[in-house]
């Protein structure tokens, strides 16, 4: 239980600047395969996931509480581009950035 809660703290504290598994495993002096069948063994999500998820959520509260552009997120959530950043939100939320905030 431990190192899940580990696992998160971790990813809450550095999913701006590590969005791979590896970044993670390393952290934890693990392999990313390892964490990936220690996840899947609990019947969790997979690490990649809850990396994903934060992000999306990061996301989400910066372009409904804030007036920052969509390219100003991007380089706070260390995309490399706007276009990477948009096609990551597009494929998590099923929505484009404009549409997500217009309907919000």
């Amino acid at each position: 239980f431990f190192f899940f809660l580990k696992f998160h703290v971790l990813v809450d504290n550095n999913y701006k600047n590590k969005k791979r598994v590896q970044d993670y495993a390393d952290m934890l002096f693990r392999s990313p395969k390892t964490l990936s069948n220690l996840f899947a063994s609990y019947e969790l999500p997979s690490p990649l996931r809850i990396i994903h998820e934060r992000v999306e959520a990061e996301a989400k509260r910066l372009l409904l509480y804030t007036d920052k552009s969509a390219k100003e997120i991007s380089d706070i959530l260390g995309f490399e581009d706007l276009a990477t950043f948009s096609r990551f939100f597009k494929k998590m939320s099923g929505k484009s950035i404009s549409e997500f905030r217009k309907q919000s």
